[in-house]
């Protein structure tokens, strides 16, 4: 990795770096915020960081197998998938890398460790809460497991609605001509969909308090590593975005403009 990348890298990583350094002085000298307390807490919070963040970016590596994948069975008869240029912004957004991304998989993060609390509680009759999935004390293989396959599930179906979006891919009918939104609003909506559902599975079964306590603590815990993902995302996206085309195999689409 040259040295201009390494800056990109830093320049675009600096909210996850403050939010990770509150989130250390708070638990080493004042509470503990995110189930870790006292001078622990200079190593584990760290260690919790790098270890969710390399859950959450190794998986960009599978994208060109997903999209190959996704090829086989959507390029069939009438329906094939598009590449339509002119919605391929090869800016990295601000907003998407520290706002809107990272929140998309705090939001399916929050939802499948909510359905995963509630299996749980059916399969054991016994009550767990948010600290059973974050609290960091021992090591748990469960708890490291069931971490480690949320994110994992996680970065895939974002990291490939995320491409979607990115490269401008859309779902197209050749019969009827019809467009569908797939790469254009579905990798906007279904994640933040996702996201609401599971903060109100969260209301449903604890108090208002208990909820939002939930929900503040599993941001603080889960928003750097998910800035992490979406800038290496859009950073891997602009160095393989012929390979991942070529996976895809799109049919090039231009908008037709006015007095064309």
């Amino acid at each position: 990795m040259n040295k201009n990348i390494l800056t990109k890298c830093f320049k675009l990583m600096w909210p996850a770096m403050i939010v990770l350094l509150l989130t250390l002085l708070i638990s080493a000298f004042f509470t503990e915020f995110t189930f870790i307390a006292g001078l622990e807490s200079f190593w584990k919070i760290f260690l919790r960081f790098f270890r969710l963040s390399l859950v959450l970016t190794l998986p960009l590596l599978l994208l060109p197998h997903i999209c190959s994948m996704v090829e086989r069975f959507s390029n069939k008869r009438n329906w094939h998938l598009i590449h339509i240029k002119e919605e391929r912004d090869r800016t990295i957004s601000l907003l998407k890398s520290w706002l809107i991304r990272p929140f998309q998989g705090i939001g399916l993060a929050m939802l499948m460790a909510t359905k995963l609390i509630t299996l749980l509680q059916i399969y054991t009759s016994a009550e767990f809460n948010a600290s059973a999935i974050l609290r960091p004390g021992q090591f748990s293989l469960g708890r490291f497991l069931s971490i480690t396959i949320i994110a994992v599930i996680t970065s895939l179906l974002l990291s490939f609605l995320w491409t979607l979006d990115d490269l401008g891919i859309r779902y197209f009918n050749r019969k009827t001509g019809e467009i569908k939104m797939i790469g254009k609003y579905i990798g906007f909506v279904l994640p933040i969909v996702f996201g609401v559902y599971g903060i109100f599975s969260l209301f449903e079964s604890h108090t208002y308090l208990l909820a939002v306590l939930y929900i503040a603590q599993m941001i603080v815990v889960l928003y750097p590593p998910f800035i992490m993902m979406a800038v290496f995302h859009a950073l891997y996206i602009e160095k393989r975005e012929a390979i991942l085309l070529d996976k895809l195999k799109p049919i090039p689409h231009v908008i037709p403009t006015l007095g064309s």
